[in-house]
């Protein structure tokens, strides 16, 4: 059996993220500090890999630079009821998660932090002041655990936690731009939010992606490929998320049974959400990540970051404290941003929210006011304000066609 300070189980974003605030914010040594993942870096990250500017700056301040294959997002379209709202704002990047999440966590690892890889979690008991942590390959004892392990969290399960809400689904492809991608092609993300007519409650996406077969190794390259997806939200169940997605991309002229497509559930954050059990801290999708963008790598970073410094504090006082973890995260910004976007999802999305999207669909203010709050920013309460009486207008001509 090894001692550690930290185990942290999951080498994605949130645990290289807080392994990285760790040692480089928090001045924690690396070597007690241990990583888990049960499979071996790089692998494959069924993702769309938008990255927006909130986790590049998180990252940037640790000085740690994003140095894989990217696009740049220049802005976004709203397609609603056969119209196109277009905005210009710099959003952030498309990554491929495989490179991605290998260059982070060998970042960790080149700090000096144990990463073992192709061992998994068995089981975790709480043994007093510790943690006796089990593994395909071992055990571990140690004084703090962070579950950063997603949507399918090996870590929720041995402790035996209900979720808190119906997680979304996903579906992802990659293919090569084709003749009416004038969006991704000038490096836009669109979001077709066509589908919450036909009972969906998300919206199908194409957006600018690195080359997905790794043969063009440029930092930065004009847009070759797309990935192309559909979210829903799954607030209701609904059969015919893939035959949506289907639809969507004949309409493309893409040909479904030419596409290779990977399924992958996300699990959102709510007021519910549970973010520590017995002293085990859950960080990123293992907690939730945004309901209404179905997206949370930038979140994951930032809330690595909070995971951290709690962690820290523990170390230096030699106790942690129920509740404060949890707390921390809910008055963040980051989880205000994840609050509102539970809240949010459930107005926009399916046949009630026609309103909202045909607003965002034909208001610049209001695309401009969600490409900030996309990249984390805060919105001044004037514009909240503005956003509200606009909205109020929306729905009183909809109520009157």
């Amino acid at each position: 059996m090894t001692t550690n300070d930290v185990v942290i189980v999951g080498g994605g974003p949130a645990g290289s993220s807080v392994a990285l605030h760790l040692v480089r914010d928090c001045r924690v040594d690396p070597k007690s500090i241990t990583v888990l993942d049960s499979a071996r870096f790089p692998r494959d990250k069924p993702c769309a890999g938008a990255v927006s500017s909130w986790g590049i700056e998180a990252l940037r301040s640790l000085s740690v630079e994003v140095k894989v294959p990217r696009i740049p997002m220049r802005g976004l379209r709203i397609l609603s009821d056969g119209g196109v709202g277009s905005t210009k704002a710099a959003l952030g990047i498309v990554i491929r998660r495989d490179a991605f999440d290998t260059a982070l966590l060998r970042t960790a690892q080149s700090d000096g932090v144990a990463v073992r890889e192709g061992e998994g979690l068995v089981s975790l008991e709480r043994d007093g002041r510790t943690f006796r942590v089990t593994t395909t390959k071992g055990e571990i004892r140690a004084k703090h655990v962070l579950a950063c392990d997603g949507a399918g969290s090996k870590t929720r399960k041995v402790l035996l936690l209900r979720e808190p809400a119906r997680k979304g689904h996903l579906y992802v492809t990659d293919t090569e731009l084709v003749a009416g991608d004038s969006g991704p092609r000038s490096e836009l993300c669109d979001f077709d939010l066509d589908v919450c007519a036909h009972g969906l409650e998300g919206y199908y996406w194409d957006f600018p992606t690195p080359d997905p077969t790794g043969q063009n190794t440029d930092l930065v390259a004009s847009p070759q490929y797309v990935s192309r997806g559909i979210y829903h939200a799954n607030l209701s169940p609904n059969a015919s998320v893939k035959s949506e997605l289907f639809r969507c991309l004949l309409d493309r002229g893409v040909a479904p049974e030419a596409v290779r497509l990977k399924p992958f559930p996300t699990r959102p954050f709510v007021p519910e959400t549970v973010l520590e059990h017995d002293g085990v801290l859950f960080v990123g999708e293992a907690a939730g990540i945004d309901r209404t963008t179905g997206e949370g790598i930038a979140q994951s970073i930032v809330m690595g970051g909070i995971a951290a410094r709690t962690v820290a504090r523990a170390l230096r006082v030699g106790r942690q404290e129920p509740g404060h973890y949890g707390h921390a995260v809910r008055t963040s910004r980051v989880g205000r941003h994840l609050l509102q976007s539970a809240w949010l999802a459930g107005r926009v999305y399916g046949v009630p929210g026609a309103s909202y999207r045909h607003f965002l669909c034909t208001s610049e203010a209001a695309r401009r006011a969600g490409a900030a709050w996309y990249a984390g920013e805060r919105l001044a309460a004037t514009t909240k304000a503005r956003l509200a009486l606009s909205l109020g207008f929306e729905g009183i001509r909809a109520a009157l066609l």
